[in-house]
């Protein structure tokens, strides 16, 4: 702060106490006056303005804020992703595992249909099958879902758009939630007609 600036401000707060009608100041109001000056005169750089010192403080403060958000960007996008990737990956999988089963089971069935006495085991067999057919019910149900989640988190459906964002992405959880279940039951209900 240069030094004309202090008996400038100085000059100033004396003149706004005496419109006030004060005629006599404290010697303890003085020196806190005093000690506020010397903490505005030790924030600002010698030989540089008041008004200048605080324009760059301010620019340094905002320039901060801007990277700041910036990098809060860039990790909510990345977490955005990653999410995304880890939600394809758990629908892929449900999808496969019965499908895959389902297919395994077909065939097997086929095989054993032959064999004479293989009625109660067909018929839990045929239980599984349709626990099977049911998991990947289940996640197509989680595809349509996330579909309609990724909708309401794009904006698509007005001022109700985050919570049938929510929504879709509670009910894709719980259908790929569900398609596991049912793979675990299926498989459960295969071993016991084979028992």
């Amino acid at each position: 702060m240069k030094s004309s600036e202090v008996v400038h401000v100085l000059r100033g707060s004396i003149a706004a106490t005496k419109e006030k009608g004060v005629e006599q100041v404290s010697i303890a109001d003085l020196e806190a006056y005093a000690e506020r000056l010397e903490e505005v005169v030790e924030k600002t750089p010698e030989n540089v303005a008041v008004g200048d010192a605080a324009m760059e403080a301010y620019r340094a403060d905002l320039t901060a804020g801007i990277s700041s958000s910036q990098q809060q960007h860039e990790y909510n996008l990345e977490m955005l992703r990653s999410v995304i990737t880890v939600g394809q990956f758990a629908l892929k999988s449900s999808l496969l595992i019965n499908g895959g089963a389902a297919v395994a089971l077909l065939a097997f069935i086929g095989n054993i249909w032959k064999a004479p006495g293989s009625g109660p085991s067909i018929s839990l067999l045929a239980t599984a099958m349709l626990h099977y057919v049911a998991g990947v019910l289940s996640s197509a149900m989680a595809s349509g879902a996330t579909y309609f989640s990724q909708a309401g988190y794009g904006g698509e459906f007005g001022t109700i758009s985050t919570t049938a964002g929510r929504i879709g992405h509670f009910l894709a959880v719980i259908f790929v939630f569900w398609a596991y279940f049912l793979f675990g039951r299926g498989s459960w209900l295969s071993f016991s007609a084979l028992l």
